[in-house]
């Protein structure tokens, strides 16, 4: 048991140390050293991706190793069936808040259909975005299908690692921490991990904040990785090629 405790607690000071230290100064040197090479011609988005691919399975990987080697379960980072949370929340927040996840997941449903097939949707649509998208998003057919897993891995990834693990490690190490406080902390952390994106880091954070609550209603991180992973690939046809 002793060895389960330390090994739990050096994780998470490993994992803490990544995800607000290393991964968010790597994050920005990396996608600024994109846009210097992108500015010469030099199309270095599919390296870009694949390394954000390997690097986000990694800390996956060490709480995995926690699950082999500790009492930790599946279940405990929130991999269990949907209970809808309403034992402190009014009936009248969750069914409204139930009601907009799932406004928001069929919205991004139709906007993928919508800029996969209407490209003047994609034209008014590629207008609109911020300068950090136009580097970071996928533009060649061969991006594209880059892109895909890119997505897939950040719905999957950061919702184990934000959103199933964090809860579940800061409420068993500091049990008199509310849960709100918790929902707080992760979304700090959260936003401070896509800092690259400039002054357009409120977005995500709020996102965070909105992923998190989620996670508290639905107490399951798969409908929130099926919401984030679908939000993701909304931009996969954002940009055409030409």
């Amino acid at each position: 048991m002793n060895f389960e405790i330390n090994f739990f607690f050096v994780l998470f000071v490993l994992l803490l140390i990544y995800l607000v230290m290393i991964a968010p100064i790597s994050g920005y040197l990396e996608h600024n050293k994109l846009k210097r090479e992108e500015s010469r011609g030099t199309n270095k988005k599919l390296k870009e991706y694949q390394s954000t691919i390997i690097w986000s399975w990694i800390p996956v990987i060490l709480i995995l190793l926690l699950l082999l080697f500790s009492d930790v379960t599946f279940s405990n980072i929130g991999f269990r069936w949907i209970n809808i949370y309403t034992s402190t929340l009014n009936k009248w927040i969750v069914i409204p808040f139930i009601a907009l996840c799932l406004i928001y997941l069929f919205y991004n449903v139709y906007s993928i259909i919508i800029l996969k097939f209407n490209k003047n949707a994609r034209l008014e649509a590629s207008k609109k975005l911020p300068e950090y998208a136009k580097t970071l998003f996928p533009i060649t057919r061969l991006e594209k299908k880059t892109w895909i897993f890119v997505a897939l891995t950040a719905g999957i990834t950061e919702e184990i690692i934000y959103r199933g693990y964090l809860f579940f490690a800061f409420s068993f190490i500091f049990p008199s921490l509310s849960l709100f406080y918790v929902l707080l902390i992760s979304t700090f952390i959260f936003g401070i991990g896509h800092i690259y994106q400039g002054k357009e880091v409120v977005k995500p954070t709020i996102l965070g904040l909105v992923f998190g609550f989620a996670y508290i209603i639905f107490d399951s991180i798969i409908p929130i990785i099926v919401l984030h992973s679908v939000q993701d690939l909304v931009v996969t046809n954002l940009i055409d090629e030409e």
